[in-house]
């Protein structure tokens, strides 16, 4: 009688994908931009308040909207309030965390840091706002963006 067990098969040391072939052959980006790059370029406007290369980035008829504002505005309107934060604040840094690309453009989670001035007997506030932009593109300009941030985080930067 043999009390041997059975003999095992090991696993092949390099196992064979069971579907090597990619789940979806077209490409993401069909205008091979460099996603990264493009976002990079974007926060970087952002961050030093370069109005003009920002404009250029937009599409002619490019939306933007903050959730704690709420309503979809022309991207020129926004500069607005953009340049107002850069009046306010001493120092704007956006410190970058992940850039996803998509189907349709990019998903970027960051830190908005942001030094508020001293006011009276109050010291300089260091603010760090968690945001997330969904940008969309279209011709590889931008076409749309979704910033979501909490309005309340960012509140003493627009108090007097």
């Amino acid at each position: 009688m043999n009390l041997n067990p059975l003999p095992l098969n090991p696993l092949p040391l390099n196992p064979t994908p069971l579907n090597p072939t990619p789940l979806n052959p077209t490409p993401l980006n069909p205008l091979q931009i460099d996603i990264h790059a493009l976002a990079a370029d974007f926060i970087a406007n952002v961050e030093t308040c370069n109005l003009e290369a920002l404009a250029a980035m937009y599409a002619p008829d490019g939306i933007v909207n903050i959730n704690a504002i709420g309503v979809d505005q022309p991207a020129a309107e926004t500069f607005e309030t953009l340049r107002a934060m850069h009046q306010r604040a001493e120092s704007i840094r956006y410190e970058v965390l992940e850039v996803i690309p998509t189907e349709s453009g990019y998903v970027q989670r960051h830190r908005l840091h942001v030094v508020v001035p001293q006011r009276g007997d109050t010291g300089p506030q260091h603010l760090v706002i968690p945001a997330c932009l969904v940008v969309t593109l279209k011709d590889g300009l931008v076409a749309r963006v979704d910033e979501y941030l909490d309005s309340s985080q960012i509140a003493p930067l627009f108090q007097r």
